[in-house]
């Protein structure tokens, strides 16, 4: 409390805005007659502030119940004009307070950095020790606005030591949620869940208007959304929607979302096209709005609601610096330049999306949403820059498993196939019904499953290493059993001639490429280097003909489908009593089976 002229100021109502409850007009009218009665400038300031705060959600229904009271930007903007004539640090950071909450919504997103930094600078002087603790809850609220983790942590562990011992019950345990919000941001999704379920037990009934079922209900839906499984939360959603009429719009959507992520499509597209019209003019422009519209966003996407994406797409524009955050910071929806950038990519400008999703991606601290962004941006790269789009979808996919979200990984797993079916990144050998299928820039084939197949995919995935025939075939003697007399070449005839043929080849060109110079000198190595020997045990050269007849058998196989990949593997691979894939371009295969 603070002391006026004429005795105790009336606590001003904070929490009405960051709350749910219904409209008290009878709270409305007293703090107009307050206004009506304040007896200096002083307490007409605090009066305006209390009132606008009072009436927050009745201004956006429409039921203010005093028709003559001005609106409440130009009340408390009064408010802070009255304060700085009087001179009054608590009286003005009240008021600048009142300015913050209530036009908490789209609109002043931009306007709150200069409110922000004269009520930090202020914060050491005033004396009211609520004020003092709500200007800090702001500072926290704008860091995670702008995914400034460390700092917002840092704020946290402030508010924390501030409050230890403080008698204002509303605020005790406050912290424990926000540190829920920045464990899920950071990917620690599975403690994040328990810090929220936790609060709501230990302190739902002492720790004020933070401590809702609908905070925990939204961080379950987004640990929900990150491991796929948001039909779990369907009927959770339809209960929260049916007792939450204030709300129900916001519920709407995301009752629509969490359909749209299950697999309803049909019910989805029903809530999105009926909150769609209009410009989305049914969606309240306040607190909640950008993480709805985020929501919008997510939804038109998935059910290809053009229309309804353009629209978001523009809407949400101007927030594209910000995260979605929930409330005063107790979850988060993440980037809003990870939503403008998807439905940018799909109905708008491909360049835009690159723009946002590369701060996503490199700008903001790692974790499930900038993981998400990369995977995002593989969807849209793949049809036009797919070598680039399989670098992403790769590191996504690994991201994603650090952080738990295997459905998604395996969602990335599929897209990282697809691209490399599509002839995109190293060769692959895929095992399939038929046999194994082998993807080559010189060819496709498919061959039959067997020890030869398994001798030349063990040669496919190791270029340029010499694999002994123990290392192929179990059954051989190793390299050490089949020293002698130096009579015979490690490498075969064929193998040999081979060499030969191609380094030929290489030294009549006139001017070769730096790749080519580097290849026609590994041939003169290994030709010169060829060591001869002869087996000490006929087991041995048993093993050599057994594994050259059953690796060369495989490449006539591939030969009768593909000559182009038939000849590529007869020129690259060596057997002997030692083998090796020795390619131009050097690159091993991807092995999927």
């Amino acid at each position: 409390m603070v002391e006026s002229r004429r005795g105790v100021r009336s606590r001003i109502p904070w929490e009405r805005v960051e709350t749910f409850p219904g409209t008290d007009a009878a709270l409305v009218q007293r703090w107009a007659t307050a206004v009506a009665d304040a007896g200096d400038d002083a307490e007409l300031a605090h009066a305006l502030v209390g009132r606008a705060v009072a009436s927050y959600w009745a201004a956006r229904e429409g039921v203010l119940t005093s028709g003559d009271v001005t609106s409440n930007v130009a009340a408390t903007t009064r408010a802070v004009a009255l304060a700085r004539q009087a001179d009054d640090v608590d009286l003005l950071a009240a008021a600048l307070l009142g300015v913050l909450y209530t036009t908490w919504g789209p609109e002043q997103l931009s306007q709150r950095p200069p409110i922000l930094a004269e009520l930090a600078s202020a914060r050491a002087h005033v004396n009211d020790e609520e004020l003092r603790l709500r200007i800090l809850e702001w500072l926290v609220l704008d860091r995670l606005d702008h995914a400034d983790l460390d700092n917002a942590a840092a704020l946290v562990e402030q508010f924390t030591s501030e409050t230890a011992t403080t008698e204002l019950v509303v605020f005790r345990r406050r912290e424990v949620l926000w540190r829920g919000c920045i464990a899920m941001l950071e990917g620690r999704i599975d403690e994040a869940v328990a810090i929220n379920q936790d609060a709501i037990s230990r302190w739902a009934d002492v720790s004020g208007s933070p401590f809702s079922f609908q905070n925990v209900a939204i961080t379950v839906a987004i640990e929900r959304f990150f491991r796929r499984g948001l039909g779990d939360v369907v009927d959770a959603v339809r209960s929260i929607r049916a007792s939450s009429p204030r709300v129900a719009t916001n519920w709407d959507i995301g009752l629509a979302f969490t359909l749209s992520e299950s697999g309803e499509l049909d019910e989805s597209r029903r809530i999105l096209r009926e909150i769609a019209a209009n410009g989305f003019a049914v969606v309240p422009r306040d607190l909640n709005w950008l993480v709805t519209m985020q929501l919008c966003g997510l939804i038109a996407l998935t059910l290809d609601e053009a229309d309804a994406g353009r629209n978001v797409l523009d809407l949400l524009r101007p927030f594209v610096g910000y995260d979605g955050t929930h409330g005063s910071g107790y979850a988060s929806y993440g980037p809003v330049a990870r939503v403008v950038a998807s439905l940018a990519g799909r109905w708008g400008d491909v360049d835009e999306a690159e723009q946002w999703f590369d701060v996503v991606v490199h700008q903001r601290p790692s974790g499930p949403w900038a993981s998400l962004a990369r995977y995002d941006r593989a969807v849209m790269r793949a049809p036009h820059r797919p070598t680039e789009a399989l670098a992403d979808v790769r590191q996504a996919a690994s991201e994603l498993r650090s952080y738990d979200m295997e459905a998604w990984a395996e969602r990335a797993d599929a897209l990282e196939l697809e691209l490399l079916r599509a002839g995109h990144g190293e060769p692959m050998a895929e095992l399939t019904d038929a046999g194994w299928r082998l993807q080559h820039p010189a060819g496709t084939a498919t061959i039959a499953t067997g020890v030869g197949a398994s001798y030349l995919l063990t040669l496919l995935a190791a270029p340029h290493q010499r694999v002994e025939l123990a290392q192929l075939d179990p059954g051989a003697p190793s390299s050490s059993e089949s020293r002698g007399t130096v009579t015979e070449s490690s490498l075969d005839q064929h193998a040999r001639a081979t060499y030969q043929r191609r380094l030929a080849e290489l030294d009549a060109l006139g001017q070769p490429s730096a790749r080519e110079r580097d290849e026609a000198e590994y041939l003169r190595r290994e030709l010169a280097g060829a060591r001869y020997f002869v087996a000490t045990s006929a087991e041995v050269e048993r093993a050599r003909i057994r594994v050259t007849k059953a690796i060369r058998r495989s490449i006539a196989a591939v030969s009768q489908t593909s000559a182009g990949l038939g000849e590529h593997l007869d020129r690259s691979i060596s057997t002997g009593r030692s083998c090796s894939y020795d390619p131009v371009d050097g690159a091993a295969w991807l092995i999927r089976g």
